[in-house]
C-alpha cells in the first residue's frame, strides 16, 4: 500500500510484483523519468548486497551531479498556459506526467493552469489536452506552426 501511495506522489511507474521502473535501462539506471528521483536497492528488484550498493553510489553520484550547480536551467522547449484563454476545467494537470501544471485559485473564485517551468519537460501533453487552446508550447505556438506548413506547402514537390 506504501508502495503506491509512493508511486502516485512522486509519478513513478511500479510493476505489478511493486518494484518501481527506472527510465532507461542501460542508459539512465538509477534515474525515474520523474527528474530528481533516483531508485537503488531493492526497491528496485531483489539484489544482493553488493549491488545495492553500487546502485546506491550510482544514485548518490547521480544527485551530487544536480546538487553541485549554482543554477539548474531548465529545458528551453516549455509549456506556456495563457489565462486569459483558460477555463480551469484541470484536463491539462491530469495528463501531466511531471506534476508541472497546476491550478491555481484566482482572487475571483475560479482558477487558472500554471506551469512550473522547472519540471516541464517540453513533451506537449498538455498542449494537446487543452479543450480551450490556452496552453502553448514555446518554440511550437500555432502562428508558427501554421507558418512552417505554408512554407512547406509553398515548396515545389522535389525541391525544383
Amino acid at each position: 500500500e506504501n508502495k503506491e501511495n509512493l508511486a502516485k506522489m512522486v509519478k513513478v511507474p511500479i510493476s505489478k510484483d511493486g518494484f518501481y521502473f527506472e527510465a532507461h535501462q542501460k542508459l539512465r539506471p538509477v534515474d525515474f523519468a520523474t527528474e530528481g528521483v533516483y531508485v537503488a536497492g531493492a526497491a528496485h528488484w531483489p539484489k544482493f548486497m553488493d549491488e545495492c550498493i553500487a546502485q546506491a553510489s550510482g544514485a548518490a553520484s547521480r544527485m551530487l551531479t544536480v546538487i553541485s550547480k549554482d543554477k539548474i536551467i531548465s529545458e528551453g522547449i516549455t509549456a506556456v498556459a495563457n489565462p486569459d484563454r483558460c477555463d480551469g476545467c484541470g484536463v491539462c494537470v491530469g495528463c501531466c506526467d511531471y506534476n508541472a501544471v497546476s491550478l491555481v485559485e484566482q482572487a475571483n473564485g475560479g482558477s487558472k493552469s500554471f506551469v512550473n517551468a522547472g519540471l516541464c519537460k517540453g513533451c506537449g501533453c498538455c498542449v494537446a489536452s487543452c479543450p480551450a487552446g490556452a496552453m502553448e508550447q514555446r518554440g511550437f505556438r500555432s502562428k508558427q506552426i501554421i507558418a512552417e506548413i505554408d512554407a512547406c506547402l509553398d515548396y515545389p514537390v522535389g525541391g525544383e
